[in-house]
């Protein structure tokens, strides 16, 4: 049975589109609670891209007044990251 490429090709697309309708409903379906908890997490991961994102800034930094700069960004990102973090361990989410 000799099948084109574009048959594969459509079949994929299908069942990514399946995929996305199941996980659509999937997500209308979830309690508050678990929303909130994944709400936190990616804020939680959000803070840390942004805290590494400082740190790398700073490394990159030559100018006497952009130094200072960073370092303030840097730390109050850091500061945001475990803000959250606490808040995160304090709600026993996982």
């Amino acid at each position: 049975m000799d099948k084109s490429k574009g048959y594969y090709k459509e079949k994929g697309n299908k069942i990514i589109k399946y995929a996305k309708m199941i996980e659509k409903r999937f997500r209308a379906h979830k309690s508050k609670e678990d929303k909130e908890k994944d709400e936190a997490l990616e804020s939680l991961r959000e803070a840390h891209r942004e805290w590494k994102d400082k740190e790398e800034y700073f490394q990159y930094v030559t100018d006497p007044d952009l130094i200072d700069y960073a370092i303030y960004e840097m730390e109050a990102s850091k500061i945001k990251y475990i803000y959250l973090l606490k808040k995160i361990k304090e709600k026993n989410i996982e």
